[in-house]
């Protein structure tokens, strides 16, 4: 049987809105190129349709974008003029002509290949500024425990770079450089608001820690790592640049992965771990792709779960923006939840109101 063609679809999954939403919420910027090409894209049938291949849990734009910057970092065609108007990939980058009409001719032509890329490959952004955002909330559970070393989980860990946050530098626009100091990997992250966060030159201490991922993404890995790479948006350079230097660093002491669902993972590992033990596990951008019923079913664990222990969930999700940054406490079988702060969702601002 032949294969389909790659431009019929019967579902766009409302694909309007979602461009729209991620252009005005997300990109904001409307110089940047997924901008540009987000405003000229919702009236264009074919690439909507091409574009509904993406699943209804995935982030369309988010995914549909990086699918074209993937293959051109690939060097599908190293020669393609679409290179030009991306300022990561560009020799000198094209400012005169308009970039739309040089994608849509891309996307048709490579259709096949971003239909299979667009139904495989995930949004996993492996957004190691984000951690900015979560020091302060690990000093917190820090205190909370009265010192003691917590185990550390992350539930949708990507490459897992999130989990070695204590080898970054954290610079909060306040002097103090805190964290792994002589890091050459700086997250700058700028205090708004007249509060802040509780942040002491000394690490929270953690036991052990470890990522769980449906589909992570081995470091040693160069495609893999590749993919993370065009999930980076072509003008955030400093951040690509950012993000080599943590895979780098991540390579020399691969992070423990633990592939399979969180809701199963993470209660067999609680299970497994000495109740004297205190949990946190965290996540970024994660439980919005589950279903609502995964959702509610996540949480219920937990609930089960926190029987005669200390146990935390931290989570940066896009519930409403900006980010909220959510603290739960569950304790034998309640659960009592606190907004410590509003966040950028790259984490280059934080807002504490702790």
């Amino acid at each position: 049987m032949a294969e389909s063609n790659p431009l019929n679809a019967p579902d766009t999954h409302k694909l309007i809105q979602r461009f729209e939403w991620n252009a005005r919420h997300v990109i904001e910027d409307p110089t940047a190129l997924y901008f540009r090409l987000s405003r000229e894209l919702i009236g264009d049938g074919k690439l909507l349709v091409l574009a509904s291949h993406v699943p209804a849990h995935q982030p369309a734009p988010n995914l549909f974008f990086s699918a074209v910057h993937y293959l051109l970092m690939r060097d599908v065609n190293p020669a393609h003029p679409l290179r030009e108007f991306f300022p990561d990939l560009a020799a000198q980058l094209n400012t005169r002509d308009d970039p739309y009409p040089v994608f849509r001719e891309f996307c048709l032509a490579h259709a096949a290949e971003i239909r299979k890329l667009l139904e495989t490959r995930r949004v996993q952004v492996n957004e190691i500024a984000r951690c900015a955002c979560f020091l302060p909330a690990f000093h917190l559970v820090s205190q909370d425990v009265g010192g003691k070393p917590f185990a550390l989980i992350e539930v949708g860990s990507s490459a897992g770079l999130n989990l070695q946050w204590d080898q970054y530098a954290y610079d909060y626009r306040d002097v103090i450089l805190y964290g792994a100091r002589g890091s050459d990997i700086v997250l700058q992250c700028e205090l708004r608001g007249a509060k802040r966060p509780p942040l002491t030159m000394q690490l929270p201490r953690v036991a052990f820690r470890f990522g769980i991922d449906l589909h992570p993404n081995n470091v040693l890995d160069a495609d893999a790592m590749l993919w993370l790479r065009a999930l980076v948006w072509p003008e955030h350079v400093e951040r690509a640049q950012r993000l080599e230097k943590a895979i780098q660093l991540a390579r020399q002491r691969p992070p423990l992965l633990i592939r399979g669902d969180a809701l199963e993972v993470a209660a067999r590992a609680l299970d497994s771990i000495a109740s004297d033990v205190p949990v946190l596990l965290f996540h970024s951008f994660v439980l919005n792709q589950f279903s609502r019923h995964a959702r509610e079913q996540y949480h219920t664990m937990l609930v089960e779960k926190s029987a005669g222990r200390q146990l935390y969930d931290l989570a940066m999700e896009p519930k409403e923006w900006p980010t909220p940054l959510v603290l739960t406490r569950y304790e034998n079988g309640t659960a009592s939840e606190e907004t410590l702060a509003f966040c950028d969702h790259l984490g280059r601002w934080m807002e504490w109101l702790r």
